[in-house]
């Protein structure tokens, strides 16, 4: 291996680096433009994060950022699960995006009536 491909290695490892950053930057201005729509909402809320698509869907309770839910898609059908914001790792298997939020919801402390 020369000199050459090592710089190579370099600038492609920096390219990959730099697209991570965009698309995290990205993800947030979603996920804050999101935020500002669902801000006053009463109870349980979901909001698409790509308007386009339900796959993916921030959750709220009362206005406050719970975290999100997704569509997973494997098996004969696939499956919802919920990623509460404070761990970022998926929790649970649901059939539909409703029994996803709430189970988001109890988890992060929410009952039907929103209280802790």
């Amino acid at each position: 291996m020369g000199a050459a491909d090592t710089d190579g290695d370099a600038a492609v490892a920096a390219v990959h680096h730099a697209e991570r950053i965009v698309w995290v930057a990205g993800w947030r201005l979603q996920e804050e433009r999101v935020l500002r729509e669902l801000a006053r909402t009463r109870g349980l809320a979901c909001g698409r994060l790509e308007p386009r698509s339900e796959v993916i869907q921030l959750v709220t309770y009362d206005g406050e950022h719970l975290g999100h839910i997704r569509r997973e898609t494997g098996g004969a059908d696939g499956c919802w699960v919920a990623v509460p914001k404070e761990r970022g790792e998926a929790s649970g298997r649901y059939r539909s995006p409703l029994a996803a939020a709430w189970a988001l919801a109890r988890e992060c402390g929410k009952d039907a009536q929103g209280r802790r």
